[in-house]
């Protein structure tokens, strides 16, 4: 009867001690069960030295900033027309007439 716990217990010690080192490999084994999906990565804009900023009607320049431009980002002229970036391409920026400002109201 002594052997035969001394052998269960030996037994179950083994089982134990080979569950523990095969849990703590688990971790090197590739898991296809449920593999991981990752996200793809977004292409980031290039940045250049200087932007171009065009009208987007007739393409005509309107001025060259040497920050980097976003659609969304606005542009005052000197001619106190103001502009919204639309589009990108490459160093070009293509922008949108919004309104002509007034600045001798804005003053009063």
């Amino acid at each position: 009867m002594l052997i035969k716990k001394r052998r269960l217990i030996i037994i179950t010690g083994v089982i134990i001690i080979c569950g523990f080192i095969l849990f703590s490999l688990l971790h090197l084994v590739p898991f296809q069960i449920l593999p991981l999906q990752n996200k793809p990565e977004q292409v980031p804009q290039k940045v250049y030295d200087y932007y171009l900023i065009l009208d987007e009607q007739d393409e005509r320049t309107l001025m060259y900033v040497p920050l980097v431009a976003h659609v969304g980002d606005e542009v005052l002229t000197e001619d106190n027309k103001l502009y919204q970036i639309v589009r990108i391409e490459e160093n070009r920026a293509y922008a949108r007439f919004i309104r002509s400002i007034d600045l001798e109201k804005i003053k009063e």
